[in-house]
């Protein structure tokens, strides 16, 4: 066999491929001539062959073209697909080197405080609290992404949460409802209010984009980032009167029903901390305090 031949069709393969990996699945087939002979590569449906052919002429006739060698190369294809149970917490999930893995908060847990304007950390007088005695937890039971382009660094995470947000209210006073609208009372000679609280249940729903890294021992360090959409329900105002057991002072308490949030999140490995601010009143218009909640903390996500 040629030598020059085998050597001229190893070096074309090479430089072959990786134009062939990028075809689509409908067959393609390409000719390449050298010097009289040929080397004919065809793409199919999981498959890619290779021939090679050598010009050869017998006593005197006209030369012709003799198949001296054919390879066929089969693609390994990724069988598995994603199904419903991926989207669910503590489900097993097979994990692949440098596959893209969503962080969507799986359990969080986070101080919270009143603000009186968007992106603003400070504290308020127009919600007394103790930031202390203010928090929030809640858990991810859904959790779903796509990957841009299979890039293992870029993905847009959606995910859906439940949990629990309570707001200590300070200074001996307690948040009712007069007139048509939430207030603050203070306690008198003849009532006295302690341990107040307003408290909430929600649902939330994230939709974030995520970078992340792989790092040497196989971790990931990522950042996410975009807004969240808040269901509130539940919502009640709660205290001490007269040092004796806890009253419901009102409920509902005219809260906005659905509020946007921007979440930021960042960690490494199954470990982070977010930043949670709400873009706009937690009351309503003219019916309460015009206070916007943020919160921070922990989290832990699978």
């Amino acid at each position: 066999m040629n030598k020059r031949i085998i050597l001229a069709g190893t070096f074309l393969l090479a430089l072959s491929l990786p134009a062939l990996a990028q075809q689509t699945e409908t067959p393609h087939r390409a000719s390449i001539s050298t010097r009289g002979d040929s080397i004919i590569i065809r793409k199919g449906e999981g498959d890619l062959r290779i021939r090679l052919y050598e010009e050869q002429a017998e006593g005197g006739a006209k030369p012709h073209e003799v198949e001296i060698y054919e390879g066929v190369y089969l693609e390994r294809r990724e069988t598995g697909q994603n199904t419903f149970l991926d989207a669910l917490p503590f489900i097993p999930k097979k994990r692949r080197r440098n596959a893209y893995e969503p962080h969507n908060s799986g359990l969080y847990i986070g101080f919270a405080r009143m603000t009186s304007q968007f992106m603003d950390f400070g504290d308020t007088r127009r919600f007394p609290q103790d930031l202390s005695k203010s928090w929030e937890f809640g858990f991810n039971f859904l959790s779903v992404c796509h990957n841009f382009r299979q890039n293992p660094h870029w993905g847009l995470n959606i995910g859906a949460s439940w949990g629990y947000r309570s707001f200590n209210i300070d200074g001996g006073m307690a948040l009712v409802k007069e007139d048509g609208r939430s207030v603050f009372a203070a306690g008198d000679k003849e009532t006295a209010y302690g341990q107040s609280r307003l408290r909430h249940f929600f649902f939330r729903i994230p939709v974030i984009v995520e970078w992340q890294q792989r790092m040497s021992g196989g971790h990931l360090l990522f950042f996410n980032v975009g807004p969240e959409f808040e269901i509130r329900h539940g919502v009640k105002s709660f205290s001490h009167v007269n040092g004796g057991k806890k009253q419901r002072m009102g409920t509902g308490m005219y809260v906005n029903p659905v509020g946007v949030n921007l979440l930021a999140q960042a960690g490494f490995g199954d470990f982070g901390i977010y930043l949670r601010y709400s873009t706009y009143s937690f009351f309503q218009k003219d019916k309460g305090p015009d206070v916007m909640p943020l919160s921070f903390g922990l989290a832990w996500y699978w």
